[in-house]
């Protein structure tokens, strides 16, 4: 059933939004829904793409792998009131749905909370379309859940950093300063990724960032960190610790609101 929320009557912030962890569906539900292509509150499940209907926000948020994600926080932004938005959760098949027949333009945002490795993450779902819209002529908006890749427009990446200091000094030689990008990092997931995916070893070398050296665009878990400068292995620690080894498991602590460091140090 359709729900009207009138601006001035009723305004939801989402300071006071509780959001139900997302958990991404069973893998058979996403079969089910596109076997099905049922009509159910008004929204076409499965059987091709959703249809702009008149007054009418709706859409869908699954995972890179398509699967379904349910308890998304979908926000509409009203543009016309500051900080009154209308806010809906995705079901068990990803949708969501919400009525916008209001004389105002909304942007249309997508999160979620996640309990992982005994850390609460706030990760962003990716919009397929990003424009703004009229209330009264409605719109369909469907979000991704992306781990790693570049953002458009050049914002960055969808992944995290996993960022180090290196302390200049090498033993064996002192004149000689060492160089970050000389070092080349190798991350071992430790268990599935944040999203319950299988992850990959990873290597590269350190890259020079407006926030330090290190690597870009990892997919958030928990990783085993080791390191080696030209071949020599480094030894490595979290940031702060006053504790080095040769390598180190560690998981990403927030640096702002949804975004996520390792910080770590190193030294020959």
């Amino acid at each position: 059933m359709r729900r009207l929320l009138m601006a001035g009557v009723l305004a939801v912030t989402l300071s006071g939004c509780v959001i139900a962890p997302g958990v991404p569906a069973p893998v058979g539900t996403q079969a089910r829904v596109e076997q099905d292509g049922v009509e159910q509150g008004g929204v076409r499940q499965g059987g091709g793409e959703l249809e702009v209907e008149a007054g009418v926000l709706k859409g869908r948020a699954v995972g890179a792998d398509g699967r379904p994600i349910q308890g998304v926080e979908i926000a509409a932004d009203n543009q016309l009131l500051y900080n009154s938005n209308l806010i809906v959760s995705t079901d068990a098949d990803g949708f969501y749905q919400v009525d916008t027949n209001i004389a105002t333009t909304f942007r249309v945002t997508a999160r979620m909370k996640i309990d992982f490795n005994g850390t609460k993450y706030l990760v962003e779902l990716t919009p397929e379309n990003d424009a703004s819209f009229a209330g009264p002529a409605g719109a369909v908006r469907n979000f991704t859940w992306k781990l790693t890749g570049e953002r458009p427009d050049g914002l960055g990446h969808y992944g995290s950093s996993v960022l180090f200091y290196l302390d200049g000094v090498d033993p064996q030689n002192p004149e000689v300063y060492l160089d970050d990008e000389n070092v080349e990092v190798t991350l071992t997931p430790e268990g599935p990724l944040i999203d319950g995916s299988q992850g990959q070893s990873i290597t590269r070398k350190a890259i020079r960032t407006p926030d330090g050296s290190g690597l870009v665009d990892v997919p958030l878990g928990r990783y085993r960190i080791s390191a080696n400068y030209q071949g020599r292995p480094l030894q490595v620690g979290l940031r702060n610790s006053g504790q080095y080894a040769a390598e180190v498991v560690a998981d990403f602590a927030e640096h702002i609101s949804t975004v996520y460091w390792i910080q770590l140090e190193m030294k020959l």
